[in-house]
């Protein structure tokens, strides 16, 4: 007799067929027909999260490091708002994931009284959409398949991000009919759509305009999220003698490279006739400064200068219409960079010439730009950020290593060895909280079949939304190096807050109230450990080597998460 299989079967069957690997959860019941089905048919792997903002941030770590993406599962209005953050980051951060959500259920008549009620909604979405790429509420088990099969198309073409299939408890629950069985395969035609790249005659203009350019720059974002893109932009640079600016949405270009010009951004941009731009988050940030003073912005760039911008920004129109930025008089191309960016080079390769002066000068000055590396501490005898990254980086770097999480204002970009792709998974572009934990368990699960060594360098303010996420780490013994920076406060919003009374000509003092994460102090070697995660919390310089050293053997020899805590001066923006 064959086996009766349910409408959470094709649930699970749908994204195994998708080659998905891991399913992150958060229990609810609103799914317990899909949740059983992911256990009884193992595959997607069920990772278990305490919280739905580890979860789906588990989900970005892993789109970002494995350049595909995982699936999660939320309950039913509640658990989609708690993961509305996650989701909104991963949107920012263009990065492809299926997220399921539980749902109903729909025939009122069926509902249990109060519960079913306040966590039922006609459109359960509408608390996330505008952040989504697409949505569906499939409303019978022959359309459930397709919409995830179209959930996972639409994430997976550029500009990717997150998808969201809201399934009712009733659709989970029903038996199939045997003819309904053969709906667990996918059907054929599911390749992800076509790619987009620009006409040839704008790419010729765009070389042109380049190779003529006296002064050119390249300033790339988010560029790094493929590698042929990643590739082609180091050509690019090279055959141009061009310096280039990475922006680090994702790791773009290496560090140590005789282009990388980075640290002069403000004076390579005011030098530059031909500005391209590449898959910029914004790009009045791309080509401007912020001044938090006047809580306004000015322009790097001449006004004369010619700005061009290869993006697929324009497809990104869902509720945060303002999110990309007006683009003023650049010359704005919609186009992928993994697929242009191989061409324009070749173009470029074709009429740029003899340019050895040129690199052998611009070689000298990107010498100037980097500083030997820093003391362990500064001259007040505390910690300093260039101290601890390089100090994290010399823990790390005998072995394979992939950064997933921290900045550290600039200080990573200058003191870690950043030389091949995806070395670094970049920033958090949505800036919400709660990010980095999750985000480093999702690259671990990538790297779950090798050796590397998952680094977060986790802001305290920002573990502290999710500070479960150790315990996920934990319980499947997740290489995960955390560096704990801890200056025990919202050090960006210090100084807001300073920056605001200086205007007013109020005490200075007034900065630190309800800012500072003190009196008590967190202790986030207690934290770790009482989540399973070995911990220290090391005060003195030679402490700290010592407890990195450890940390470091324990997640590379042992498989296992470890956590070290660092107090860095309160003025430290992390």
């Amino acid at each position: 007799m064959a086996e009766t299989r349910f409408g959470g079967d094709l649930v699970v069957g749908a994204l195994a067929e998708l080659g998905i690997e891991y399913a992150a959860i958060n229990p609810g019941a609103s799914f317990r027909g899909i949740h059983e089905s992911l256990v009884a048919l193992g595959k997607p792997e069920l990772i278990l999260a305490l919280h739905e903002n580890v979860a789906v941030a588990a989900a970005d770590g892993y789109a970002r490091s494995a350049q595909r993406p995982m699936a999660v599962v939320l309950h039913n209005l509640v658990g989609l708002q708690s993961g509305a953050m996650g989701i909104f980051n991963a949107w920012a951060n263009q990065s492809p994931m299926v997220v399921i959500g539980g749902s109903g259920p729909a025939d009122a008549a069926t509902r249990r009284p109060w519960i079913d009620w306040v966590h039922s909604a006609r459109q359960q979405v509408l608390v996330a959409r505008d952040h989504l790429k697409w949505d569906d509420q499939p409303a019978s088990l022959a359309a459930l398949p397709d919409s995830i099969f179209r959930a996972h198309r639409i994430a997976t073409t550029v500009p990717y991000g997150p998808t969201y299939v809201s399934v009712d408890i009733a659709l989970q629950e029903a038996e199939l009919a045997p003819e309904q069985v053969a709906l667990l395969k996918a059907p054929a035609g599911q390749a992800r759509g076509n790619a987009l790249t620009a006409p040839p005659t704008e790419l010729e203009d765009i070389a042109d305009r380049l190779v003529r350019a006296d002064n050119p720059v390249l300033v790339a974002d988010n560029t790094g999220k493929d590698k042929r893109a990643y590739d082609a932009l180091v050509r690019l640079a090279e055959l141009l003698a061009a310096p280039v600016v990475d922006l680090q949405a994702r790791h773009n270009f290496p560090t140590g490279h005789w282009a990388d010009c980075t640290p002069a951004r403000s004076e390579v941009l005011a030098d530059a006739d031909v500005v391209l731009v590449l898959d910029p988050r914004d790009l009045m940030h791309a080509i401007g400064a912020v001044d938090h003073i006047a809580h306004g912005y000015r322009p790097l760039v001449r006004p004369e200068a010619d700005v061009i911008c290869i993006s697929t920004n324009q497809l990104m129109l869902r509720g945060f219409l303002d999110y990309c930025g007006p683009t003023g008089d650049a010359f704005d191309v919609l186009a992928d960079t993994t697929e242009c960016l191989p061409v324009l080079a070749d173009l470029v390769s074709e009429g740029a010439g003899d340019r050895q002066d040129r690199r052998k000068k611009l070689a000298a000055y990107t010498r100037t730009l980097h500083p030997a590396p820093a003391a362990t501490v500064g001259e007040s005898g505390e910690f300093s950020q260039p101290s601890v990254s390089r100090s994290v980086f010399e823990a790390v770097r005998h072995g394979p290593w992939e950064l997933a999480n921290g900045h550290m204002r600039g200080a990573v970009r200058s003191t870690w060895e950043l030389t091949r792709f995806n070395s670094h998974l970049g920033r958090n572009v949505g800036a919400g909280l709660g990010y980095g934990i999750g985000v480093s368990i999702g690259a671990a699960l990538a790297h779950r079949g090798d050796d590397t060594v998952i680094v977060n360098l986790q802001n305290d303010g920002d573990l502290l939304y999710t500070p479960s996420g150790l315990w996920t780490a934990a319980k499947y013994d997740l290489p995960i190096l955390t560096v704990v920076i801890n200056n025990r406060t919202y050090a960006q919003d210090r100084m807001h807050q300073t920056v605001t009374a200086k205007k007013r000509s109020r005490p200075l003092d007034h900065a630190s109230v309800g800012i500072d994460i003190d009196e008590p102090a967190v202790d986030f070697a207690a934290l770790g450990r009482s989540q399973g995660v070995e911990s220290w919390s090391p005060t003195e310089p030679d402490e700290f080597e010592k407890a990195l050293t450890t940390a470091v053997a324990a997640c590379r020899d042992e498989r296992r998460p470890t956590l070290v805590e660092v107090v860095v001066p309160k003025g430290v923006q992390t």
